[in-house]
């Protein structure tokens, strides 16, 4: 996976893989919108957890990571 970049911004930070990883329980129409879906709530929670903190950088990885469990687990 390569961190990029988001437009417009210097230090927005964005996932990008270069390839398509198998997901849990097979695949199949609606997994790859699902998957879609799921990283792009985990971006944006994410980004507002950046913001929340004061824009104060150095801290994507463990506001990615946090929230992605967070999402995951269902308690965001």
């Amino acid at each position: 996976m390569t961190l990029h970049a988001a437009p417009g911004s210097r230090r927005k930070v964005r996932a990008v893989s270069s390839k398509k990883e198998p997901e849990a329980g097979g695949s199949g129409p609606g997994k790859t919108a699902l998957s879609e879906d799921i990283h792009a709530r985990i971006a944006g929670l994410a980004y507002q957890f950046y913001e929340q903190r004061g824009r104060e950088d150095g801290h994507e990885l463990e506001d990615w990571l946090a929230t992605e469990q967070g999402v995951l687990t269902g308690h965001l």
